[in-house]
């Protein structure tokens, strides 16, 4: 693997490296409802249940965001290339044709999405050009039972579809939990002056 000189165009393209979802966040303020696409989201804490995602200081959302109570983070199915766009920014003025929402406890949530979390604002921090905004889960959504629907990915700026592998061939000869830590208790009482024991490596 070769070294290429930090700029921010070389940042980005190892950054598109690392595959991701597609959520939207969605917001109500009022009567007014807002979302924005993101892929920067990541779980980050169970005991509290907490989840985190970034957005651009300057983003519509970065103001909406210090103004409401929570949010809630839609994953995107691979059917949802087009409401992706549509909160990225593509043809505002044509969201509601695209987009079906419904009532959630704290802000609106995607019809025929992957799943959904309903968050309450815990934290904001800062991340360079970017707000780090916390949320606290009081509430997941999910499909109805029996329904299999799969994720949209993101990978390379671009929208990907996940392909499941084939079940791999059973392995009989795996080592227990026990097998692997006697074997390196073993290796462990070999004296470095005995070198008819091979190193361990």
């Amino acid at each position: 693997m070769s070294t290429t000189p930090f700029e921010p165009a070389a940042f980005r393209r190892v950054m598109g490296q690392f595959a991701t979802g597609v959520t939207v966040i969605t917001v109500q303020h009022g009567d007014h409802i807002h979302g924005m696409t993101a892929n920067a989201f990541t779980s980050v804490s169970l005991d509290p249940p907490l989840v985190l995602f970034c957005v651009t200081r300057t983003a519509r959302m970065a103001a909406l965001i210090n103004e409401v109570r929570g949010f809630a983070i839609n994953f995107l199915a691979s059917h949802q290339q087009d409401v992706s766009r549509q909160f990225a920014g593509a043809n505002k003025d044509d969201l509601t044709k695209a987009v079906a929402l419904q009532r959630g406890p704290i802000a609106p949530l995607i019809d025929g999405s992957l799943a959904a979390v309903s968050c309450l604002t815990e934290a904001i921090h800062e991340g360079g050009d970017h707000w780090i905004v916390v949320g606290r889960v009081v509430s997941v959504h999910e499909p109805p039972e029996g329904t299999i629907r799969e994720p949209l990915v993101f990978f390379r700026s671009r929208y990907q579809q996940l392909v499941e592998q084939p079940a791999p061939v059973p392995v009989t000869d795996l080592w227990t939990n026990d097998a692997i830590r006697i074997y390196h208790e073993e290796w462990s009482e070999v004296e470095p002056e005995h070198p008819e024991y091979p190193p361990p490596w």
